[in-house]
């Protein structure tokens, strides 16, 4: 487990650290403090360390860099609208197999396919 680090929060930390929170929203990524208020006192040390050691420039440029080398226009990569959102649990057989197919077929057609799996691993 890491130490936590002497991160210099402002008052008693009950808000994120502004500037961090606008150096976020300069990358339209203040999402990251989303569950700040759920975290204790070292899980936000943690988090505010995590992010301060990201170069939020570097990175963008390498995904700018990446989608128009592809030919792909910048703003392609959006959040899927929460109606698209399922788990496989609640789908049918049927469903899992022909996903897997269409999965095979994107790959094999040099398409680029995502699959996102988060939480929920305590439940299987």
């Amino acid at each position: 487990m890491r130490e936590p680090s002497s991160v210099g929060f402002e008052g008693n930390d009950v808000v994120p650290p502004q500037a961090l929170l606008q150096r976020l929203k300069d990358y339209d990524q203040e999402h990251a403090f989303a569950l700040w208020y759920e975290l204790s006192y070292e899980e936000r040390e943690f988090l505010v360390k995590d992010i301060e050691s990201l170069d939020l420039s570097r990175i963008d440029r390498i995904i700018r860099c990446s989608l128009r080398s592809q030919g792909l226009p910048v703003a392609a990569i959006e959040p899927v609208s929460e109606s698209s959102v399922s788990t496989v649990v609640e789908r049918s057989q049927e469903d899992r197999e022909r996903w897997w197919k269409m999965g095979l077929k994107a790959i094999s057609d040099g398409e680029l396919a995502v699959l996102l799996l988060s939480g929920g691993q305590a439940n299987l």
